[in-house]
């Protein structure tokens, strides 16, 4: 399983400037723990794939159905993994400096400012320490989609966001995005040109704004953009960005829209076929690189064989 934990930065912001704006902090486990002085914090509870950060300041911030205001993160987990780790609880001070002298906040706010969308925090811990700034980073996309020598398979998908449309896919066998059964997918080029002309289609106009995404090309990149109505018109915000894998493939959406198994699509024989053969060659590549023999360097002074 990962160490890391991923979160949406605009969904963790919040409650660190929700921690730092409340005159008093609660105690928590994981800071009696370490010893830490009481300070505005965000506290992470980790239990298998899963994770919830919340934020210490007090009064607490509940949402309108009365539970605590959390962010949820996670990982990659085997389809249907019951979570049979123990539960984790870590302390995570906003204020405290790195040894680069960084602080969580200032690496938080600047996520947002630099369209850094994913938080990646590190559980990789002994119990009783504290997570600072050097435990967390900041990127422009998901990675750790799924775990080394993950088998794929072919299937036709479909997803709320892309209007009900079927598309082929490779999707990660045995492993899912969480408890919804999210299916983990990869799509190949053509797909997602096809992807990209689809929600761009004519048939937006009928649509609400921020209903459904739009996709971009920025190079061979693939950038996510979100409406948004506000009152000067129409914004599109950057909610993700999918880079093509070695066998140029992207994770459209990946962990962040409801891929599943189409009820009707059927795939042609020819996709299914190249599907198949560009798993299997991606297979074969990492068995290679795991099984080939490390270069003996000669030693300084030794010659070979002339």
């Amino acid at each position: 399983m990962s160490s890391r934990l991923w979160f949406r930065v605009e969904d963790v912001l919040p409650l660190a400037e929700h921690a730092l704006a409340c005159p008093t902090h609660r105690l928590t486990r994981a800071q009696l723990a370490a010893g830490e002085h009481n300070t505005a914090a965000l506290t992470l509870r980790r239990a298998g794939s899963e994770g919830q950060l919340g934020s210490n300041g007090v009064p607490v911030w509940h949402t309108p159905r009365g539970d605590e205001q959390v962010a949820y993160g996670g990982a990659w987990r085997p389809v249907g993994g019951a979570v049979s780790e123990p539960d984790q609880h870590l302390y995570l001070p906003l204020r405290h400096l790195d040894p680069d002298g960084r602080q969580l906040i200032d690496v938080l706010r600047a996520g947002r400012a630099f369209d850094r969308t994913w938080l990646a925090v590190d559980t990789d811990t002994a119990p009783g320490r504290t997570l600072g700034a050097g435990c967390v980073e900041l990127f422009d996309h998901r990675a750790d989609i799924v775990a080394t020598g993950t088998r794929w398979r072919p299937a036709m998908v479909t997803s709320p966001q892309t209007g009900g449309r079927d598309y082929p896919a490779l999707v990660a066998d045995g492993y899912d995005a969480g408890d919804d059964g999210w299916l983990i997918c990869r799509f190949d080029p053509h797909t997602v040109r096809q992807m990209v002309e689809d929600l761009a289609g004519p048939w937006r106009a009928g649509t609400m704004p921020g209903e459904y995404p739009l996709l971009r090309f920025d190079g061979t990149t693939v950038v996510l953009f979100e409406e948004t109505d506000s009152a000067d018109g129409i914004r599109f915000g950057v909610d993700d960005r999918c880079y093509p894998d070695r066998d140029g493939y992207c994770s459209i959406g990946v962990y962040r829209w409801l891929w599943q198994t189409s009820p009707t699509g059927s795939m042609p024989t020819r996709t299914r076929l190249r599907l198949h053969l560009a798993a299997l060659s991606g297979r074969f590549r990492e068995r290679s690189a795991t099984d080939r023999p490390l270069r003996k360097i000669p030693a300084v002074g030794d010659r070979g064989s002339v």
